[in-house]
Formats: C-alpha cells, sequence, structure tokens
C-alpha cells in the first residue's frame, strides 16, 4: 500500500525548497509525489510579531491555510470530476507523518524536460514563447470558470510543466479561502475582482499586458 498509517522517513532527505511554515521534500520511492513537512514552530523564521504571537498562543493556526488549500483543492476536484486532469491546481493528497514531522502529500508537476517544473517567474525572464502564453491563458481562463479562490497568485507560485497532456500552468501554492467570512467563495464577482488584480500585477512584474475584459495575457 502506498501510505495509510506510516511514517515517511525523511532523515538522510534534503529540502528541494524551503517556506516560512513548510519545507518541500521529494517522496522517497515515489517519483510522482513531493511531501510539504510543516517546520517545527521552534524552527520558523518570521519577521512579523504577531504572526510569532499567534503561533504561540494557537498552535493550530499554523495549519490554517493549509486546510484551506485541502478544502480548495478538494472542490475543485469534485467539480471537475472525470475531467480531474484539466485542474490547474496540484492535487493534494493527504497528511501524512514524517521523520520531519506532519506534512501533507502533493503532487509533483513535471517540467517539459521532466524534471521539477520550473516557476513562471523562471519561464517569464524575457518574455513568454507562444507555448507558455497560450498555457498561461488556459490556466487564467479555468480560475475564472471554476471560481478558484486565491489569495497569493504570483508567478512564484505559478509553474509551467505537464500532466502528460501537453503544456499547462499549475497553481502550486497560495489559494483557498482564509477570510472568516468567505465572501469570494460566496461571490464570483467580489472573486473574479481579485482575480483581476493579481494576474495585473503578474502582467506589470512579467513584462506582459493584462486585458481585464478579454481576461488574458498577451506580450507588450
Amino acid at each position: 500500500m502506498l501510505f495509510t498509517a506510516k511514517t515517511i522517513d525523511l532523515y538522510e532527505s534534503q529540502p528541494i525548497a524551503n517556506g516560512t511554515v513548510r519545507s518541500v521534500f521529494d517522496f522517497p520511492g515515489q517519483p510522482n509525489l513531493l511531501i510539504k513537512v510543516f517546520t517545527r514552530s521552534q524552527d520558523r523564521v518570521s519577521h512579523r510579531l504577531g504572526k510569532r504571537l499567534v503561533w504561540r498562543l494557537f498552535p493550530e493556526a499554523q495549519y490554517r491555510s493549509t486546510l484551506k488549500e485541502l478544502e480548495c483543492e478538494l472542490r475543485v476536484s469534485l467539480k471537475l470530476g472525470v475531467d480531474i486532469e484539466r485542474s490547474p491546481l496540484s492535487r493534494m493528497l493527504g497528511v501524512v507523518q514524517t521523520t520531519r514531522g506532519a506534512g501533507v502529500v502533493v503532487e509533483r508537476i513535471a517540467g517539459l524536460d521532466g524534471g521539477l517544473a520550473p516557476k513562471l517567474s523562471e519561464v517569464s525572464r524575457g518574455g513568454l514563447d507562444a507555448t507558455a502564453l497560450e498555457a498561461l491563458n488556459v490556466f487564467v481562463g479555468q480560475m475564472f470558470d471554476l471560481h478558484i479562490v486565491a489569495r497569493d497568485i504570483k508567478r512564484s507560485n505559478i509553474v509551467f510543466g505537464t500532466r502528460g497532456a501537453g503544456p499547462a500552468c499549475f497553481l502550486i501554492d497560495g489559494y483557498g479561502e482564509r477570510n472568516l467570512i468567505p465572501l469570494r467563495s460566496l461571490s464570483r464577482r467580489l472573486n473574479d475582482r481579485s482575480l483581476n488584480k493579481q494576474f495585473a500585477l503578474i502582467a506589470q512584474k512579467a513584462g506582459l499586458t493584462w486585458n481585464a475584459d478579454k481576461r488574458n495575457f498577451s506580450n507588450s
């Protein structure tokens, strides 16, 4: 069995990426999966005094973003049904325990060369070619059509790769409703407005043009 209550040994593993709350590891023996492991509270570095205080007073708050991501990804997967391969989100496959702490198993998005998919911030240096631009605009359409609530769409959270059905863009972090009153989940209009603002900012930083009416990017 792939994994149930088994503890995953990561003692000899080195993270392939590090964040404020989680570090990303290859899943031993599973080349198509990664594990996002929660770093221990005492090991975390945050320059925001408020966040450090919240983590100390309410330890479970450190998992809130991940729980919202899991909920969002699950909703999108249920919406898509048999078309799940079209999801613009990296799949999240549940919680495991590792020798470095609790972690979430996620899909490893492969790049077109078979390696780890590069971030859009790496691909967009010097502009996007026609293939990458088309993939990005398909991604944009999916984000609006599926009413995906994303709080932090930026080039470092989008990767350009494939699930085996051609080039595509995927959001690997920064999604899920975090507000106590889920306004953007309840209102497509509010969510569309937020998506427009975030995509406009991506265009500004990537040297692209964002057309809010057509909801697409073009090279400047």
